[in-house]
This record gives structure tokens, sequence and C-alpha cells, in this order.
């Protein structure tokens, strides 16, 4: 019994210890969870600006599209903040491409990689051939 008793004696403090270790670690993994979430719905965000941008884009010209993807990105709120939007114009198609950071939840240096999208259109337009005088 006093073996016992001794052992019991020297573990003093040891589980209030091992308790907030767990807490940290718990707390380390929700948020890293967060960042990424917040990341995903960033792609998500920069993905549709960039496919309602390239069908603008394709109807209407490339500033169009470009207008038409920034809206999408400021109706986003936070997640499209700092995303920007560009179009170039082919001979015969327009893509429109999203690019920017993803939002950071805590002010930690984690390494994110950037956030890219890309959509590509025919244009609509009749060829210079067919074209009505």
């Amino acid at each position: 019994m006093t073996a016992l008793r001794r052992r019991l004696a020297c573990e003093r403090g040891d589980a209030l210890i091992e308790a907030l270790f767990a807490l940290v670690l718990v707390l380390l993994v929700v948020a890293l969870g967060a960042q990424a979430l917040a990341y995903a719905h960033a792609r998500s965000v920069a993905t549709a600006a960039a496919q309602d941008g390239a069908r603008a884009a394709a109807a209407s010209g490339p500033e169009a599209g470009v207008a038409r993807a920034n809206a999408i990105l400021d109706a986003a709120g936070g997640a499209g903040a700092n995303l920007r939007a560009s179009a170039q114009e082919a001979s015969d198609e327009v893509t429109v491409s999203v690019k920017g950071e993803a939002p950071r939840l805590f002010s930690l240096p984690l390494l994110m990689p950037a956030v890219r999208a890309s959509a590509s259109l025919p244009l609509e337009r009749y060829p210079a051939e067919e074209a009505a005088p």
C-alpha cells in the first residue's frame, strides 16, 4: 500500500499538464482545419468568378468579362478581397483568369499556395467573312 501511495504522490499534476497539451493540440487542428476551409472557399469563389466572367467575355468582350468576374469577387466579401481578375483574348477564344491570395484567419506565417482559376470559352461572334456588311 505504501508503494502505491509513493507512486501516486510522484505523479502529482501530470494529468493537468497532459490535458493542456491535448487541448493545445486540438486547438491547433481546429485552426488548421478552419484555414483549409477558408482556402477551399476562396478557390471555389475564384472558379465561379472565372467561369461567369468567361461567359460574359464570350458574349460582350474581355472588359465585360473582367467587370463581371470582379462583381462576383466583390459580392463574395472577405473570400474575394485579395483576388483579381484579368482577361486575354486570342483569335477565337477568350480566357478569364482569377489570381490572388486566400484570406488568412490567423496571423501565423502559414505557407498557403496562391489561389488561381481560369476559364476559357470560344468567342460568340460571326467570322469576318460571314459578317453582314
